[in-house]
């Protein structure tokens, strides 16, 4: 019970955060990216206050590894909150599971690991699920969702591997994780919503830029919509209680059970999700709330492929062990 408390808090604490961002961008119509960049950057100074940042100092920004975990983590929020718009938290972390084979064909194109053949069975039942969930979402493989998750989802390997690198990254302190990867989210929040600016008042000087670009968000080109009050107070405060407490109590339930006792763990974030949905639409707090059993069939199949590739990898890795 004391390994899967941590677990069920960081579970928990994510599925709110999902939950609660996709019910403030539907009903209030805020733009995704400024509420991701804000959202991020307060949760980058409330891990920095947990974690002591006074410890790491400045020198951590002369590290080109935070750079890039920073940007690549504020990326992969940004996507996933913009598949929110378009879809359940519930659907969309059912998609985001996809990061299973995703990861394998990333790390072996990196010459970082070769699959065994023990797991692709694992990796074939997850891109089964996958076509059963996409087929059920409205669009199907038009909904842009999709193409959103897989961005967030690549972005989240690509962390990862930069996380592993990073040189003041090795170590078992979970203040000190915490620290530094407040650190990086900060630093990178602060510099990409100065680039929205930036791109905003440069589309007000410019108003051909707007239209030249597809697809393009509508503050570009109006400053003032930079300034709503609405989303800087709901994003400072979703960042702040929300995404910045996420982030700690994952460190925390690593650090506790272990990796790949999370990871199984955390396989049930679409679940919890789907249930506080149900919970927020009969509390009245969301207008509309969508069940389909096609995607929830479709998950439990990504689901049971992702954690039988987990144990296959844990199989292959005892045998390994065991063999020296």
């Amino acid at each position: 019970m004391a390994a899967v408390s941590p677990i069920l808090l960081a579970l928990f604490s994510w599925s709110i955060l999902l939950v609660v961002s996709r019910a403030i961008l539907v009903e209030t119509g805020l733009d995704p990216w400024l509420f991701t960049f804000l959202q991020m950057m307060a949760g980058g100074l409330i891990l920095m206050v947990l974690g002591g940042w006074r410890q790491i100092g400045l020198s951590a920004l002369k590290d080109p590894f935070t750079w890039g975990f920073g940007v690549l983590r504020v990326l992969t929020a940004a996507f996933f909150t913009a598949a929110l718009v378009h879809t359940t938290a519930a659907n969309a972390s059912f998609v985001g599971i996809i990061v299973v084979p995703l990861s394998m064909a990333v790390l072996f194109a990196c010459g970082f690991r070769q699959p065994t053949l023990r797991e692709l069975p694992g990796q074939l039942i997850v891109l089964a699920g996958l076509w059963v969930v996409v087929i059920g979402l409205e669009g199907g493989f038009t909904n842009p969702a999709l193409v959103y998750m897989v961005l967030s989802e690549i972005c989240v390997v690509l962390a990862t591997l930069i996380s592993e690198l990073h040189p003041m990254n090795q170590t078992e302190d979970t203040r000190q994780r915490a620290g530094l990867t407040g650190v990086m989210l900060f630093a990178a929040s602060i510099c990409m919503l100065g680039g929205a600016i930036a791109l905003s008042l440069i589309g007000a000087a410019l108003p051909t830029l707007a239209k030249a670009l597809p697809a393009a968000p509508e503050w570009i080109g109006t400053p003032s919509l930079l300034l709503d009050p609405t989303l800087w107070i709901a994003a400072i405060l979703v960042g702040a209680l929300l995404r910045g407490t996420s982030q700690f109590l994952s460190l925390r339930a690593v650090y506790r059970v272990g990796t790949e006792n999370y990871l199984a763990g955390i396989a049930a974030l679409p679940f919890m999700s789907l249930g506080l949905e149900f919970l927020f639409f009969q509390l009245g707090l969301i207008d509309r709330f969508v069940f389909a059993w096609q995607t929830v069939l479709g998950g439990i199949i990504m689901t049971s492929g992702s954690l039988l590739v987990l144990f296959s990898r844990r199989h292959t890795a005892m045998s390994i062990a065991r063999a020296r």
